[in-house]
């Protein structure tokens, strides 16, 4: 039986040992869902449905945790052609625009926000599958004890710009974001240095955070050790063969390269493939690397993508969190969400509820009704799935492209003069029906793997001050690592930081199967995915916190107010050797991808080769320039 991580139960690879697991407690908890308690486990996207999407929060993003049932759903009937037998049941709309985007997340809503910069008077139209906008930038929210609470979904963290040095800055000013932040102090006496950015604490990270270190022992019962890479990993129970290498891969002196330095000769190699023959290091240190590649990629992808892991990139802090990143690295209370949400108000006044000032955007309540006005320029259009889009006539000298979309179980058709695809290459694929061949291929290249992000609301965090540590990474069982955060002060949101109060634990839950090749990976971490129940998740997660925190004083039945699981089928671009430079006569994908088909331009975040908010909507603006220029 394979557990949550592609391991065998009760093992822990190198970095641990055979043991008895502690059951899990009887029943569940289920927050505020109570009646999914009787949910069944799916095993195919076709019987998903709310009880498995599970409970969502309040708010404005409480039916859109991640990919929804929904969601899934419909993505996959695109995948298996079912929307091409209903093709003769089309609503003509009538609707023409200049420019149709499909893609509601950073890319889009940059070429959106760019289009009705460059052209006020010219009509947009952007359509998107989920219930809101923002892509994977989405929050979580909770209503606590008299507070509200709100956590990021998967575009977590974000870096404070450097002025007048990218895309990234230019957007930041012009949206008049801040450019100084504050966050609460702890209250209670708390001596733990708590994270500002969820990620913080994955690394060696321990100037950014106290991170505790769950070991557990034969007996089943555990041991918390605080910032083992402090003392060198001194009390750690490893081998001291694997400390040695585990060492050496953080502290290395030597660069590593080729004759000529060529960033390609990276490309030519997996991470895995760089650490174990360049290097000369035992595999067994990739055991402690692998969880935390989940957010991008896995040891087998390219060693060039894997530039910010150790051994690749060289960091005078040890960690590619010291130095002055450390100090610009941050998240808003909902993550990026709140980023995200400026370019909105910037393109539809009305969409957000107060005036356009940071605390505003940031805390106000979102107008759906506004997105898609009749007659308004630039429309949105939300819970609406492109199906297929083609050129009116041959590709290069056609003058409109048909977009076809679901919504509400009916298909509608709209033109335009250009269309961006802003949306993951996995859909785009199955959508563009009259690529060529290179385009294909290209697209074909892309590999994604899955992830789980779970937000547990937490009715106080006491367990945590008497343990000593505020993010927390484990072995075995039920994730890796989990994490609360100093909070970001907004404008007068009530913020509560003591121990007695309210907070949000954030967890990251691998779907990783490192021993199939590269391509077979992500479709089994996402088989895993779709077939868990929501219920199951939660057991398991209850359980987790329970055995690890138990000795801070941490009772689940007590302390946990809400769970929300975040599912995301296609979280992270996983490139392969050659993916960036190309490899046997191969043209790079990247540089296919980023050249117009016609009047069908790509503009997803993956073609920056690094999925970012910065890389997203480096592209948005690439995308929409094209387009325009076709127009």
């Amino acid at each position: 039986m394979s557990g949550s991580n592609g391991r065998k139960a009760g093992q822990i690879g190198a970095l641990g040992r055979q043991i008895t697991r502690r059951d899990f407690i009887g029943s569940t908890l289920i927050g505020t869902g109570a009646a999914l308690l009787d949910a069944p486990s799916p095993a195919r996207a076709q019987e998903l449905g709310s009880a498995w999407t599970g409970y969502g929060g309040t708010g404005d993003y409480k039916s859109a945790n991640g990919d929804t049932a929904d969601v899934v759903r419909s993505a996959h009937r695109i995948r298996d052609g079912v929307y091409d037998t209903k093709l003769q049941e089309i609503v003509e709309t009538g609707e023409t625009y200049d420019v149709v985007i499909v893609g509601g997340g950073f890319a889009g809503l940059t070429a959106m926000y760019e289009f009705h910069k460059r052209n006020p008077q010219g009509v947009c139209l952007l359509i998107d599958n989920h219930p809101i906008f923002g892509g994977f930038a989405k929050s979580n929210e909770f209503d606590v004890d008299g507070f509200r609470l709100a956590a990021p979904q998967a575009s977590v963290d974000f870096t404070l710009p450097v002025p007048d040095t990218d895309a990234a800055s230019d957007y930041w000013r012009e949206l008049g974001l801040p450019d100084h932040f504050e966050f609460a102090q702890a209250g209670g006496g708390a001596s733990i240095k708590f994270p500002r950015a969820t990620v913080a604490g994955m690394f060696f990270a321990e100037q950014c955070a106290t991170v505790g270190y769950y070991f557990q022992r034969s007996n089943g019962r555990g041991t918390w050790i605080k910032d083992i890479w402090d003392d060198n990993l001194k009390r750690v129970p490893w081998p001291e063969a694997l400390k040695r290498d585990l060492l050496e891969l953080r502290d290395r002196k030597t660069r590593y390269k080729n004759e000529k330095d060529e960033p390609a000769w990276l490309d030519s190699m997996s991470y895995a493939d760089f650490v174990t023959q360049v290097m000369r290091l035992s595999p067994d240190v990739l055991s402690y690397f692998t969880p935390i590649m989940d957010t991008l990629g896995s040891p087998q992808v390219s060693a060039y993508f894997a530039s910010v892991f150790p051994g690749v990139g060289h960091y005078p802090g040890r960690s590619p969190l010291s130095g002055p990143m450390a100090d610009r690295l941050m998240s808003f209370p909902g993550g990026n969400a709140t980023l995200l949400r400026h370019f909105v108000k910037a393109i539809f006044p009305d969409s957000i509820q107060g005036p356009r000032t940071f605390e505003s955007i940031a805390n106000g309540s979102v107008n759906l009704s506004t997105l898609d006005r009749p007659g308004a320029t630039c429309r949105m259009r939300l819970r609406a799935t492109a199906v297929r889009v083609s050129h009116e006539g041959e590709p290069y000298t056609a003058e409109k492209v048909s977009l076809i979309y679901e919504r509400e179980g009916r298909l509608y058709r709209v033109a335009s003069r250009s269309v961006v695809l802003a949306i993951g290459s996995w859909v785009s694929k199955h959508i563009a029906t009259d690529l060529p061949p290179s385009y294909r291929r290209a697209l074909d290249q892309f590999l994604y793997g899955p992830t789980l992000i779970v937000n547990v609301a937490l009715r106080n965090w006491r367990f945590l001050d008497r343990l000593g540590f505020a993010a927390a990474r484990w072995f075995d069982g039920f994730g890796f690592y989990s994490t609360i955060r100093q909070p970001m002060l907004v404008g007068n949101r009530l913020t509560p930081f003591h121990p007695d109060k309210p907070i949000v634990m954030t967890f990251y839950v691998p779907l990783q199967h490192p021993a199939l090749p590269l391509a077979a990976q992500g479709p089994a971490g996402r088989g895993q995915l779709y077939a868990t129940s929501y219920v199951e998740y939660e057991r398991q997660i209850v359980g987790q916190m329970q055995q690890m925190f138990a000795s801070g004083g941490f009772d689940a039945r007590r302390d946990i107010a809400g769970i929300v699981l975040n599912r995301w089928g296609h979280a992270r671009l996983s490139p392969p050797p050659g993916f960036f430079f190309g490899k046997e006569g191969v043209q790079p994908p990247l540089e296919v991808l980023r050249q117009p088909f016609g009047r069908i331009v790509f503009g997803n975040s993956e073609l920056s080769g690094l999925q970012s908010w910065p890389g997203a909507v480096q592209e948005g603006r690439r995308a929409i320039t094209q387009a325009l220029s076709s127009n």
